[in-house]
């Protein structure tokens, strides 16, 4: 019997089953979004922090610059610990903003995720979005200057990685 089936053809079943890697993904944006609004929403409802903690923050990087001086490091190494306390103490200083934004973007995050590991693009879309956000968080509460930009590279080139992954599974998405 003479068979009209293409063997090089995906069934339709194999097709419609969902990607390994899409849930890999799934799961570790799902840990990540998730942790991310737990936090969040403690933040929201701690208020400022106080007064103690800033201090001790304050405390913490002196002796961190003064170890790094110690041992001969670079001005420009003593530059990224002074913006990162920086940015730091305008998060406590304004806590429950950042832990609301934290709350908004985690959320589009995790819900743009779901929507891809349903099988739908869009969900690729609101992902972009979260992870241009989270990205720039900082810039709602600190300058552009006072961020250093291995930050920036170091989120960014993770987000990119993530949309670049994500993006491999757009043929499966509706």
């Amino acid at each position: 019997m003479i068979s009209i089936h293409n063997p090089h053809e995906k069934s339709d079943k194999v097709k419609n089953e969902r990607p390994r890697g899409l849930l890999i993904l799934f799961v570790l944006t799902a840990i990540n979004t998730s942790t991310q609004l737990l936090s969040s929403v403690a933040g929201v409802f701690s208020g400022s922090a106080d007064s103690a903690a800033m201090e001790e923050v304050k405390f913490e990087n002196a002796r961190l610059i003064k170890s790094f001086r110690d041992m001969g490091s670079s001005e420009d190494m003593l530059e990224v610990i002074r913006k990162m306390e920086v940015i730091t103490l305008a998060t406590l200083e304004n806590l429950q903003l950042m832990s609301f934004l934290m709350l908004l973007f985690s959320g589009l995050g995790l819900y743009g995720a779901l929507t891809m590991f349903r099988g739908l693009k869009k969900g690729f879309h609101m992902y972009i979005a979260y992870s241009f956000l989270c990205l720039i968080q900082y810039y709602f509460i600190v300058s552009p200057s006072e961020i250093p930009i291995y930050v920036m590279l170091t989120n960014g080139s993770v987000s990119l990685l993530f949309v670049y992954l994500y993006s491999r599974h757009l043929t499966w998405m509706k």
